[in-house]
């Protein structure tokens, strides 16, 4: 009975060291007891893995590092001296540290490492945990209104805005940057605006991550139309005028042309004597008497024409003559 009991404890103490190595080992710079360790052995360590090649970053909790990093293990001993460092990478067995370490699959990785000095003493395993990303941030720009396109050119009018928004999956957007019109690139800092003048532009932006990797330079080719559009009142026949009066029939339409010569026309909005504006959709005819139109055209993106007006005199009651008989 004490053997099983004994062998029992011995058992429960095994899992419990095996559970804590399991639990532990995972954590960037967690000591985990080596099997080769003694009570007795001292190694004094003063550097962890390092980074020799590439860029790491830290995001406050875990490292990462850009595709091309080459890590080294360094080591010293205030006794009899280092005489083998021994390194396993992932799931790798221990071996013989002798060069940098590089690795080419992204994500997740592990290095462990023990130091073993010239009479044996070893050191306690260490392990060192980080992501390797060699994602380029994803990136795009976008207006607060809808372009307008015709055929393949956007349109944009002088009240849109741009944003430019980026998002990386692993290590974090460090930067974004943009130049307009193949000026100088330079920093992205909040919504910014078309440039003034009228015509064709170009926004070229990328975006970088906290350790390097470069998005492809895009473009974003717009014109800029600031230009509104004209309008006119067609009348035909023509209005009679008499001593500054326009005079027309209650039978003669008052037809309203617009034209815009980028993006085209939206709307025509027309009003009679002050009264509330309307969409124009067929020519107007007036009631007998004097009558003021107000018109204008808007095109596309809300450019507006100058609000233009004519004054017509309808005269739609019927001559009348009578036959004098002379001397």
């Amino acid at each position: 009975m004490r053997r099983f009991y004994l062998s029992l404890v011995v058992l429960l103490v095994a899992m419990t060291v095996a559970f804590a190595q399991k639990t532990e080992a995972p954590d960037q710079g967690v000591e985990v007891q080596s099997s080769e360790s003694s009570a007795s052995s001292v190694v004094t360590e003063e550097k962890e893995v390092k980074a020799v090649e590439g860029i790491t970053y830290n995001d406050g909790n875990m490292d990462y590092a850009s595709g091309d990093v080459k890590f080294v293990i360094e080591a010293r001993d205030e006794g009899s001296g280092v005489k083998t460092v021994y390194v396993m990478v992932d799931d790798s067995d221990f071996g013989i540290y002798e060069n940098p370490i590089g690795f080419l699959e992204e994500g997740k990785h592990l290095i462990g490492y023990k130091v073993e000095d010239n009479v044996g003493n070893m050191s306690k395993v260490k392990f060192y945990e980080f992501i390797l990303d060699k994602t380029a941030p994803e990136v795009m720009l976008a207006s607060d209104k809808k372009p307008v396109k015709i055929g393949d050119v956007l349109y944009v009018g002088k009240d849109y805005n741009f944003g430019i928004f980026a998002h990386d999956a692993l290590s974090g957007v460090k930067s974004v940057q943009y130049s307009i019109d193949e000026g100088e690139m330079k920093e992205y800092e909040g919504p910014f605006a078309p440039v003034e003048t009228a015509g064709l532009h170009k926004v070229e932006y990328l975006a970088i991550d906290n350790v390097g990797n470069s998005s492809i330079k895009k473009a974003y080719i717009y014109y800029l139309d600031i230009n509104a559009p004209t309008v006119e009142f067609v009348i035909n026949p023509e209005p009679f005028e008499k001593d500054g009066v326009k005079y027309i029939s209650d039978k003669t339409p008052v037809v309203i042309k617009a034209s815009d010569a980028e993006t085209g026309v939206a709307r025509i909005v027309y009003s009679i004597d002050d009264g509330e504006e309307k969409d124009y959709q067929y020519p107007i005819r007036l009631t007998a008497g004097t009558h003021k139109i107000t018109a204008k055209a808007i095109d596309l993106l809300g450019n507006e024409s100058e609000t233009i007006s004519i004054e017509l005199t309808v005269d739609a009651s019927v001559p009348e003559a009578e036959l004098v008989p002379t001397k």
